[in-house]
């Protein structure tokens, strides 16, 4: 999967990520680059502000984006393969501040996931987006029986 960086969003996502490029694990995380941002108000949870999960049956990403409602939400299938999305705060004139926006690609495979049925949802401020997997058949168990037999030929065999 790749999210494509159109504002909050970026790159390769294996657990989650900060929006500002690579994201790894704590244990995957290379020791020379920044700190991610999080928030110190947040108690408990995953604090990156994007997390995905591998699941056996289809693929999940969470997205934080506080303040958006459902109701400015938007997410549609492109080409096939993408998933966009994206979702805006409102203005708030009172406090002088100008809404944040969040828009984000997810690009996936159409051999391996069923883009077309991607679903997501807003909901209190987190997208959840899942795009499931296409089932495998199993291969059904081929069993190759072979003997080898062993002659030892001589002439007296053929007289």
């Amino acid at each position: 999967f790749q999210i494509s960086k159109t504002a909050s969003f970026s790159a390769m996502s294996k657990v989650g990520g900060s929006g500002k490029g690579l994201s790894y694990s704590g244990r995957q995380r290379p020791k020379n680059l920044p700190p991610i941002p999080s928030n110190r108000f947040q108690k408990s949870g995953n604090k990156e502000v994007y997390e995905t999960k591998n699941m056996e049956n289809a693929f999940v990403m969470r997205v934080d984006m506080p303040g958006c409602s459902a109701s400015s939400f938007v997410y549609r299938v492109e080409e096939g393969k993408n998933v966009h999305f994206s979702a805006h705060e409102p203005d708030m004139p009172e406090y002088s501040h100008d809404g944040r926006k969040y828009e984000g690609t997810l690009v996936c495979n159409p051999a391996v996931f069923e883009v077309k049925e991607a679903k997501a949802e807003l909901v209190d401020g987190v997208m959840w987006l899942t795009v499931p997997k296409i089932p495998r058949k199993e291969e059904p168990e081929h069993y190759v029986l072979q003997k080898m037999l062993k002659l030892k030929i001589t002439s007296d065999m053929f007289r």
